[in-house]
């Protein structure tokens, strides 16, 4: 049986023109709704999508602040007509098997791996349960990452290739590399036009800009050798890297990288931090007892403040006025007062500190060889002071997997900013820590793999200004589809109806031929048994098998719905992918093949449908 699909390019097919908008008044709200692309003209499948909306108060026009609008999207199908309310209420229920195709409200957990992949996990599938979205194989071990164009892409370097890995993070798959020569790429930021990134080449004294969309070196600076860290000031203009073997610190324009300053700092500058109410950066030296500030602009000379070696990690506070540094060796933290250049104290942590994240409330501490986190309260600086505790968080601690560590976070403010989410490589599992709580609320699956970074991916709507939400999505195939908002308080539930194109050029398609037991003849499968099922996978341009894909699942759907399993395929002949399958129920199964790194997922690939008979029936 040879079923097609496609994977090609979008081009409109009956597709309704950009803007699509939605406007009303209702229960005292006044709302505007725009759909729009920077990519296309009519609603298109494939490139993204912004989403916009407003909402004001419908008597004054005050705009309303800090609601939490829902959205959804689902694609109508013949035969099944619903009201607005109606589609509210079902997605509102959050049952797996009342899902919309698009959820604006949820988020995604990303997980830099050790074996060389990133995985994109979805912790929202059910009470207790996640789904591996999609595992994207990289060409080698990332060493740092960062998020851009809006989450569209994610960037990773791979120090042992030298060369920077971009993902487009809209359809999960390796866009490419970019060769970065001479030196080992770590670290790296994004330029505030999320175009650009800035990568700095431990082991030489380079730092480079590549352009993410032309996926090409577009820039190069020396700025001294040895291990860097580097920093982008909020205005975007200016860089402040380290060089630790050359006891340096470099200033440069972020557009160009033309070199303004360079600074020397004893010591062995490894750690720099920006802060955004000082306007100064803060560079820390391992091996020296005193903490630099440095003005970018060079209005003023770098000044040393007294301090402590050893520093392990420095970041600032979300106020932009507290630097909190801690120190690996003599498990301590410290913190000081960018306002007046003092130190406001200093407290013990959880052993060998490393890394340092923070949610609204609480600065989060990761120790390599402790099973808790020490929670800082942010409130309690201002009242010069150090309010700490501790939270056992893990079952293993990290420094037993010590080949596992990179300098990624692995510490994650969770989406609603009152909690985080933490990674451990030696669990091979992730915490969701809500504050407050003595201990975590739940543990989410790696799949086995151990993480060095994990980011979490907000996909749902954002307040960008007073009364103005936004999100951005995209649509993996076309057709007729109902975008439904529902508001709580006050209540308001409304929706719009519009058309995206289909994807119509066939000429990168894959075929899919599936396989089981008497495929073909009409012979029915036996409850229990175990089958082996497969598909074979090949290019409709050339006929040939397409061989080496890792992340291609197969699924078993009982219809109409009732039930369904899903298994990691292995290739067990060139471009032939297989399972083991046991059935539990007799009747009408569906076998349905997903492909992430190729565009394919379950609602998108052809599938086909077989037959289970009880066993006992078989031999009757």
């Amino acid at each position: 049986m040879v079923l097609g699909a496609g994977l090609a390019a979008w081009s409109a097919l009956a597709a309704d023109p950009l803007p699509v908008r939605l406007a009303a008044q209702e229960a005292g709200v006044a709302l505007s709704l725009s759909l729009g692309s920077p990519d296309a003209a009519e609603v298109p499948t494939g490139p993204p999508i912004d989403l916009r909306l407003t909402l004001a108060d419908g008597a004054s026009g005050s705009p309303l602040r800090g609601l939490r609008p829902r959205v959804w999207l689902s694609r109508r199908t013949e035969g099944r007509a619903e009201s607005c309310t109606d589609l509210a209420r079902r997605f509102a229920a959050g049952r797996l098997s009342q899902r919309a195709d698009r959820d604006l409200n949820s988020f995604l957990l990303v997980t830099l791996n050790a074996d060389a992949s990133v995985s994109v996990i979805n912790p929202q599938v059910g009470v207790g349960s996640t789904r591996l979205e999609s595992l994207i194989t990289l060409p080698g071990v990332g060493g740092d990452w960062a998020l851009a164009q809006g989450g569209d892409r994610l960037l990773v370097t791979l120090p042992q290739q030298r060369s920077l890995a971009v993902i487009d993070m809209t359809r999960y798959r390796l866009l490419g590399t970019v060769a970065l020569g001479d030196g080992e790429p770590r670290r790296l930021v994004v330029g505030t036009d999320q175009r650009q990134a800035h990568v700095a080449m431990d082991r030489s004294d380079r730092l480079v800009t590549v352009d993410v969309d032309r996926l090409a070196v577009v820039a190069e600076a020396r700025i001294g050798r040895g291990l860097h860290n580097l920093v982008l000031t909020d205005d975007g203009r200016q860089l402040v890297v380290t060089s630790s073997d050359d006891d340096q610190v470099t200033v440069l324009d972020a557009d160009g990288l033309q070199v303004r300053q360079r600074h020397r700092v004893p010591g062995t500058p490894v750690f720099v931090a920006w802060s955004p109410l000082a306007r100064q950066a803060y560079v820390a030296a391992v091996n020296d007892t005193r903490l630099w500030a440095i003005d970018p602009t060079g209005a003023a000379a770098p000044t040393a403040l007294p301090f402590e070696r050893g520093v392990s990690a420095l970041r600032t506070d979300p106020s932009g006025r507290f630097l909190v540094a801690v120190r690996e060796a003599a498990s301590e933290l410290l913190v000081l007062d960018t306002a007046s250049g003092r130190l406001v104290g200093r407290t013990a942590t959880v052993a060998q500190p490393d890394q340092v994240v923070f949610s609204r409330r609480y600065g989060y501490v990761r120790g390599l060889d402790s099973l808790s986190v020490t929670l800082l309260d942010l409130a309690s600086l201002a009242e010069g002071r150090l309010a700490t505790n501790q939270v056992p968080m893990f079952q293993k601690v990290a420094a037993t997997a010590r080949e596992h560590i990179s300098g990624a976070d692995m510490l994650a403010p969770s989406p609603e900013g009152d909690g985080v989410i933490a990674a451990n490589g030696a669990d091979t599992a992730l915490y969701y820590y809500t504050e407050g709580m003595m201990a975590p609320q739940g543990t989410y699956r790696t799949y086995s793999r151990s993480p060095r970074g994990l980011l979490v991916l907000d996909r749902s709507l954002r307040e960008a200004a007073p009364g103005d939400y936004r999100s951005r999505f995209s649509l993996d195939r076309g057709g007729r589809y109902t975008l439904t908002l529902l508001l709580d308080q006050p209540r308001l539930v409304r929706c719009l109806d519009f058309e995206a194109g289909e994807r119509v050029d066939d000429s990168t398609a894959l075929a899919l031929d599936y396989r089981w037991p008497g495929a073909g003849g009409g012979a029915a499968l036996d409850t229990g048994a175990a089958h082996v099922l497969s598909v074979a996978v090949r290019d409709v341009r050339t006929g040939q098998p397409v061989t080496g894909l890792t992340d291609l699942q197969l699924m078993v759907l009982e219809l109409p719905g009732l039930s369904q399993q899903r298994q990691a395929a292995r290739e067990t002949a060139p471009g032939v992918y297989s399972v083991t399958q046991r059935f539990p129920r007799a009747g009408r199964w569906r076998l349905v093949a997903q492909i992430p790194s190729q565009g394919i997922g379950f609602d998108r690939a052809a599938s086909a449908d077989l037959t289970v008979q009880e066993a006992a029936a078989a031999s009757r």
